[in-house]
């Protein structure tokens, strides 16, 4: 590995630490327990394994969705990003789903965006570092991958962690599948805008309403009484 690449998979680890001590200090009011925070977050590394499946057996069914389908005709583009958009964040919520079921501590609305935008983070940082390592990224775009991958995919996972968090606290199952929806929706438009010619803005403004959507919704969030679990 060159020193460069090297310097990038550096910076790619630290951006994930920054970007998960911002999620923490966004939860700072019932903070979650660390050691469970970073476990979502190791999670989210290994749930790229998941995706990597994914992407597979679409490839075994004919239905590739890889860059190169999102930059050619729409007919064919969009199919593929929405094929991205879910397996990626089925792919985020399977790990969490578990802590979520099981653990006492996820007692909160609020705890779905945190321990889905964890995995988030741990995808992105798994995500760069496989692409990083087969040079399928050059410095520039390894830079800015490194540093706005991991809240991207944070937020982008939102609305299946507030959907999971609905669904297992208060028995409204059908609030995962939505959030679900919602999410990989917006994840596919995303890496459609990004990949199309002239439309590089619009993938800026679908992260941006998101995350703006989501900042001004985590006030209220956050009021949300606890409901006590055992486990």
């Amino acid at each position: 590995m060159s020193v460069t690449a090297l310097l990038l998979v550096c910076l790619a680890g630290a951006s994930a630490g920054v970007w998960v001590a911002y999620l923490r200090w966004k939860d700072k009011r019932r903070p979650e327990p660390l050691t469970i925070l970073i476990l979502a977050t190791a999670a989210g590394v290994v749930s790229v394994g998941a995706a990597l499946l994914g992407y597979n057996v679409l490839d075994g069914l004919g239905r590739a969705a890889t860059w190169s389908t999102l930059m050619g005709p729409w007919r064919d583009a969009i199919p593929a990003a929405l094929a991205i958009g879910l397996v990626e964040e089925t792919a985020k919520l399977l790990p969490i789903l578990p802590i979520a079921l099981t653990s006492r501590h996820f007692d909160e609305i609020w705890d779905g965006p945190v321990y889905l935008g964890a995995a988030g983070i741990g995808f992105a940082l798994a995500e760069t570092l496989y692409l990083l390592v087969g040079g399928d990224v050059g410095t520039l775009d390894g830079i800015v991958r490194a540093v706005i991958a991991p809240i991207t995919h944070a937020v982008f996972a939102a609305p299946t962690g507030l959907g999971l968090a609905h669904a297992v606290l208060y028995a409204r199952w059908w609030a995962l599948p939505l959030g679900l929806g919602v999410a990989s929706l917006a994840h596919g438009a995303y890496d459609l805008f990004l990949a199309q010619p002239g439309f590089q803005p619009a993938a800026s403004a679908v992260v941006g309403v998101l995350w703006i959507w989501l900042l001004f919704a985590a006030r209220e969030l956050v009021q949300r009484p606890r409901v006590p679990r055992s486990g």
